[in-house]
């Protein structure tokens, strides 16, 4: 006789479950074979200890897995799922049973038996796991528990793709008759970092009637109207930057409502008073997306148009010869340091015509919300104020300052007059 933590093991146990190995059973079989069959109360792992001591071990078989949906149908019957949804629109959900087959344990499988379909959602954060157990009929089963956080798949948008679907569908404006007389008068409308909120044109209607007024007076051989960026103030429907930062909620919708009769409103007017109006954009940090894509907007709507033209690329250094003078253009936020040198190597040829014409060169800049005019040796920084009401960012930077809008007149070779609006 030999003593085992469950009694003592006798002839007949010993050789059957020597004879049972060796027709193929497993040591959980034996183990259960030898409590029904001869009443002898044994464990599996008791069985396995003592035969490989014997230099009888079992063969090794590899773990019994079964495909996703067999295994979600083992679980339906008795599994308990706890769903919990979550305020960023993710749900969690909790299950905790016990199933007689193990588990696969993949993304789909886990989706599929917490009721989540695999096409629809994705795993976010999972923690599952499983272990084997005997009941006390000598059957092996599978501890189950299982929680994931889930969230919806969404579609990635492509940027690019969806502007050209919403402008597709804007109807461009009828054709507005240039009425064509010499001049040598030129005009830059400089607009940067109004930062459109759906609250703002009321506060700009004051400076829009001096541009109108100054638009009307004259007749133009040429306006360049800059669009230097921030020209709304969020980037998107949740109120962000391009960046990610967080601004005070703004109704997206209403701020292109504003922008549009804004600058629609300038355009009509600068149609009715100049042979050619040439439309500039340089993205800012604030709205790069929803500025480009109403520039875009502002393109389609003006496509009919034969004495206009458009440079709204997503480039960051634009330039342009308004008569003989080179006027540029940057947002403000990058390459502050080196605009000289940016431009020569962005615009040398028409530098070169500007300066052998013996005309202007000038830059203007936005981004800081206050004016200065610089000359950085062969070029004049001009960096535009704004009548943006301040905020807890220009408060915070001392960036605190007269508020107005400048228009700049040039003759066909030198700078004429600077208007404050």
């Amino acid at each position: 006789m030999i003593e085992t933590s469950n009694g003592i093991w006798n002839n007949l146990a010993l050789n059957t479950a020597i004879e049972l190995r060796d027709k193929g059973y497993t040591s959980s079989q034996v183990a259960k074979y030898l409590d029904d069959k001869l009443d002898f109360k044994i464990t599996e792992r008791s069985v396995r200890k003592k035969l490989q001591k014997l230099g009888k071990p079992f063969k090794h078989r590899p773990k019994q897995k079964i495909n996703d949906n067999e295994a979600t149908e083992a679980l339906e019957d008795s599994e308990e799922v706890k769903h919990v949804q979550n305020k960023d629109g993710s749900a969690t959900s909790t299950i905790e049973t016990v199933i007689d087959s193990e588990p696969s344990m993949t993304p789909e499988f886990l989706l599929k038996v917490h009721h989540y379909d695999p096409t629809k959602w994705k795993i976010k954060q999972s923690v599952s796991n499983h272990w084997s157990v005997i009941n006390s009929k000598g059957k092996k089963k599978f501890n189950f528990q299982s929680k994931i956080i889930v969230e919806p798949i969404v579609k990635e948008l492509n940027v690019d793709e969806l502007i050209d679907h919403i402008v597709s569908h804007k109807e461009p404006y009828k054709q507005q008759a240039p009425i064509l007389l010499q001049s040598n008068r030129y005009l830059v409308v400089p607009s940067f970092d109004t930062h459109f909120n759906g609250k703002t044109l009321e506060t700009y209607v004051h400076s829009l009637n001096k541009q109108l007024s100054i638009i009307n007076q004259a007749r133009w051989q040429d306006v360049l109207l800059i669009l230097g960026g921030d020209n709304l103030h969020v980037d998107n429907v949740k109120s962000t930057t391009l960046n990610g930062t967080q601004l005070e909620t703004t109704d997206l919708a209403k701020a292109v409502d504003e922008a549009e009769t804004y600058y629609e409103t300038l355009i009509s007017a600068i149609l009715k008073h100049s042979n050619h109006l040439h439309i500039m954009y340089s993205p800012g940090n604030h709205d790069p997306t929803t500025s480009y894509m109403f520039c875009r907007l502002l393109e389609r709507a003006y496509s009919n148009q034969p004495n206009m033209s458009f440079d709204v690329s997503l480039d960051h250094y634009k330039g342009y010869l308004l008569g003989n003078n080179f006027v540029g253009a940057t947002h403000g936020d990058k390459g502050h340091k080196r605009y000289l040198s940016i431009f020569m190597e962005h615009f040398a040829q028409l530098l070169l015509k500007a300066k052998a014409d013996h005309a202007e060169a000038d830059i203007f800049t936005g981004h800081l919300h206050f004016q200065l005019d610089e000359d950085l040796g062969g070029m004049i920084q001009r960096q535009q104020p704004t009548r943006k009401p301040n905020d807890t960012w220009t408060a915070d930077n001392g960036l605190i300052s007269v508020k107005k809008f400048e228009l700049v007149e040039y003759s066909k070779n030198e700078t004429e007059a600077v208007y404050y609006v």
